[in-house]
C-alpha cells in the first residue's frame, strides 16, 4: 500500500483537487494507495512517514528530508492532468 501525501500552500483546494485526481489516476493503475492532504506546515512535520508527496511544482523545493528517506516528492505544473502525474510517476518510478 502506497502512503501519499498531497500539500499545498494553505490545505485549501489545490491539495483536494489533486488528491481527487491522484485517486481516480491510481485506481485506474491499479495501484492500491491511501491519501492524506495537508498545508505545507503540517506536511513538513510528516512528509517522511509518506513514500510520496504530491505538490505543486513551485512548493518541491521547500520540502527538506533525511538524506536516507525512501519518500519521493513529486512536483506538478498542472494539478488536473492525468497525463502529466502519469508520467511523473513513471519518471519516479512509481509506476513502470
Amino acid at each position: 500500500m502506497l502512503k501519499v501525501l498531497v500539500a499545498c500552500g494553505n490545505n485549501a483546494g489545490t491539495s483536494i483537487l489533486i488528491a481527487n485526481k491522484a485517486e481516480k489516476t491510481f485506481k485506474k493503475l491499479g495501484i492500491e494507495s491511501t491519501f492524506t492532504h495537508a498545508s505545507l506546515n503540517e506536511a513538513y512535520q510528516i512528509a517522511a512517514d509518506y513514500d510520496l508527496i504530491l505538490t505543486p511544482r513551485d512548493l518541491v523545493k521547500q520540502f527538506t528530508l533525511p538524506q536516507d528517506s525512501k519518500t519521493k516528492i513529486i512536483g506538478l505544473t498542472n494539478v488536473l492532468s492525468e497525463a502529466e502525474l502519469v508520467d511523473k510517476l513513471r519518471l519516479f518510478e512509481v509506476i513502470r
